[in-house]
């Protein structure tokens, strides 16, 4: 079940809830949707990198949401559950050899419940509750989503954080978060979250665990829309658990770690149904205790009629994103007899079309200098194509 036989899976889990590949929602306002949705990567690293080799990624996600003011008159509430598969032939680990990982659905292989939370919304923001994506809430960088390479999501020194990362993909925790919205141009979010999601030694698991020894991940963020073209947001976390993984009597023992990030994001052009829009997003973390201590991502997507008809959605975009290793953790590889580069930098190339209105294809380049910042490593080529197919049914 990894390659040939996901889009059965896909079509098997359909058919019992009723969707249909081809159809869109005709009820405005349903009580309750679901959907799903199906990833595949065909990727070939041509150049560089751990060895010249290929691999294929998918990953499906099925997802409901019920509108409890429609279905049950409580006002402003909404439960979500949602569950997801992965095959697990690594591109990054085993093929390129990168850190900050060229695919943004390339982990190791499970089948997992990934989301199950309620949410309130009231005059001046919501609240929320349960297993969530805490990049659903934070650190959103709206216009990254075209990109596949995994830093255009939430940057690397944000979700290094933790023993297994934070409460992101693939594998999320238990948390609360807060947003007040002061105005139509600013907004403010209060986040608190499991310091260890899932089970470090057993990762196929989806565990919970809220023992007081643990910890915590707090997180704060503030957002401001100067204009409807425009956005920045600024956040702050802190890590109450253990945070590193490096070889340091002295560092396995700290408890406490922290960070600041940075995004400005907006359109830089518009002319009839052409638009130009940019980002950029910084980040530190505590280079005491982190791998990562610096990131800088920056990007540009062009969206609008390229190769096609205006009825199909296009886009081609350039990122580049880029991590440092911290002054610490060269110290303690050196004390290993290991040398390392100060940073890996990867630029991608890419192109997205929604070919149908249930498929969209996206072949990608991407280059990675001093991929994993290992000198023995050659710089890596590595060429891709996603597509995607969607579905969604409403009821009630």
């Amino acid at each position: 079940m990894r390659t040939a036989g996901v889009p059965a899976l896909i079509a098997a889990l359909a058919l019992p809830i009723g969707l249909d590949a081809a159809e869109s929602p005709d009820e405005a306002g349903a009580a309750l949707v679901i959907e799903g949705a199906y990833k595949g990567e065909a990727w070939r690293n041509v150049s560089g990198g751990v060895r010249r080799d290929g691999a294929y990624l998918d990953n499906i996600d099925l997802i409901a949401t019920l509108d409890a003011e429609r279905a049950f008159g409580w006002r402003g509430t909404t439960f979500m559950v949602s569950g997801l598969y992965n095959n697990d032939p690594s591109l990054s680990d085993r093929i390129v050899g990168d850190i900050q990982t060229v695919s943004n659905i390339d982990t190791y292989g499970a089948t997992r419940l990934y989301q199950a939370w309620v949410e309130h919304a009231f005059d001046a923001g919501a609240f929320k509750a349960g297993l969530i994506d805490l990049n659903s809430e934070l650190d959103v960088n709206e216009t990254g989503l075209l990109f596949i390479h995994s830093s255009h999501g939430i940057g690397p020194d944000f979700s290094q954080v933790g023993e297994n990362g934070p409460s992101i993909f693939p594998i999320t925790g238990l948390g609360a978060v807060m947003r007040w919205d002061y105005s139509e141009r600013v907004q403010a979010r209060l986040a608190a979250f499991e310091a260890t999601v899932g089970d470090p030694e057993r990762p196929h698991r989806t565990t919970f665990d809220l023992d007081s020894d643990e910890g915590a991940l707090l997180a704060g963020e503030i957002t401001f829309l100067p204009t409807q073209a425009s956005r920045y947001l600024l956040g702050v976390w802190r890590h109450t658990g253990r945070s590193t993984d490096l070889a340091d009597e002295e560092l396995q023992r700290r408890t406490e770690s922290l960070g600041v990030y940075g995004l400005a994001e907006g359109t830089l052009m518009a002319r009839g149904e052409h638009s130009l829009n940019g980002f950029v997003r910084v980040g530190v973390a505590d280079a005491d205790v982190h791998q990562i201590s610096r990131y800088v991502g920056a990007g540009v997507v062009w969206s609008g009629p390229l190769f096609t008809s205006a009825e199909r959605e296009e886009q081609f975009g350039l990122a580049l994103a880029s991590a440092a290793n911290g002054g610490r953790f060269r110290r303690a590889q050196a004390a290993l007899g290991t040398t390392v580069e100060r940073h890996e930098t990867a630029i991608e190339l890419t192109y997205r079309v929604q070919a149908l209105s249930w498929l969209a294809l996206q072949p990608d380049v991407q280059y990675v200098i001093n991929p994993g910042t290992d000198p023995t490593l050659d710089n890596a080529w590595v060429v891709g194509l996603r597509f995607e197919l969607s579905w969604s049914k409403e009821a009630g």
